[in-house]
């Protein structure tokens, strides 16, 4: 494209991110976002993909950075960031984040991604306790939880709420992986 001298445009940089997270090249990643217009790093879904895309590569400073760009994130910007903490071990800084998320952002994605970060980071206190103060708890959620005793050996604790969930649900399968 560059040596046709074709534009690019959001589409595009975002298609490009996203290739470079799931290649997970930090050099790779240097070079892509060195070539997006500054006017584009804000107020499109650029930011949130970069902050993805920083999580992915090891390095959240950058993620962090971009992040605390953003005047009043949404709910995904605040749970990609959750995730890029939980990514790179850092469980700590993705639970307080995770407080500071108003409650009206709060949804199964981002619960889960809490829940996967104390889950790596061996939080499970931090874990029941969330877990604890959701109100809708769907199958992702539940299975998440599950990770995260199973995790820490509290494999008493995960099937208590395997049973729990299969008192009003069909089994699923992947909760018991």
């Amino acid at each position: 494209m560059k040596l046709d001298d074709i534009q690019s445009s959001i589409p595009i940089y975002l298609s490009a991110i996203k290739a470079v997270s799931q290649i997970g090249d930090y050099s790779k990643a240097q070079s892509i976002v060195k070539q997006i217009p500054d006017c584009l790093l804000v107020e499109n879904q650029i930011p949130g993909a970069l902050i993805d895309l920083w999580g992915k590569v090891g390095s959240v400073d950058e993620a962090k950075l971009i992040f605390d760009k953003i005047r009043q994130p949404n709910a995904i910007e605040y749970t990609i960031m959750v995730n890029s903490y939980g990514l790179n071990g850092m469980g700590m800084q993705a639970i307080a984040l995770f407080h500071q998320i108003p409650r009206e952002l709060l949804g199964e994605a981002t619960y889960v991604c809490a829940l996967n970060a104390c889950s790596h980071s061996g939080l499970v206190g931090e874990a029941r306790l969330i877990f604890k103060n959701i109100e809708m708890k769907t199958m992702r959620i539940y299975s998440t939880m599950i990770d995260c005793l199973s995790r820490a050996s509290a494999f008493d604790q995960a099937q208590e709420l395997i049973d729990e969930y299969e008192r009003n649900h069909s089994p699923e399968s992947t909760m018991y992986s």
